[in-house]
């Protein structure tokens, strides 16, 4: 028996993962089993400046941008990381267009992401890019998939290098 919004959300992690393994040239992010009560985020293999970065992504007809930030910080404190992020399907753009999808965070997480780059003029620009959102709770905001995957390649160039080399 097949269970249509669990295929469709195994779709968006699978797409999730080919898109961060081909930015960041990193074939040890993968999706992650199930842990039941002590789920620690659905993509594994996933780091920023060595730390560990909890993923949960979301497919859902209509979200709810503050109860999937809340399972998040859930799902951070099994995985005992300090870094995590919500990646939501962006209505009306297919998993042809990954780069685009919505990596959601706190300002004060968008501020940790950027942190390690303040003597660029990045940590400006993305904070100019990020979108809030208007969600009961924690201030929440969203900057593009490509984004967040040059923030954790350390502002380098996605993807392969022009030699197709990893």
């Amino acid at each position: 028996m097949s269970n249509p919004p669990k295929q469709k959300g195994t779709k968006f992690e699978t797409a999730t993962v080919r898109y961060l393994r081909w930015a960041v040239q990193d074939e040890r992010i993968d999706r992650m089993a199930l842990h039941g009560t002590n789920d620690t985020g659905d993509i594994t293999g996933v780091l920023f400046w060595g730390h560990k970065v909890c993923v949960e992504c979301k497919d859902t007809k209509k979200p709810d941008y503050a109860a999937h930030y809340s399972e998040l910080t859930d799902e951070m404190s099994h995985l005992d990381t300090e870094y995590g992020v919500l990646i939501q399907h962006r209505k009306g753009l297919g998993l042809e267009h990954m780069d685009g999808q919505m990596v959601i965070m706190t300002r004060s997480m968008l501020d940790r992401f950027t942190a390690p780059f303040a003597t660029s003029p990045v940590p400006e620009v993305v904070q100019m890019m990020a979108e809030p959102l208007n969600v009961k709770g924690p201030q929440l905001v969203w900057i593009p998939l490509r984004l967040f995957a040059f923030l954790l390649n350390d502002l380098l160039p996605l993807g392969p290098d022009e030699n197709g080399e990893v």
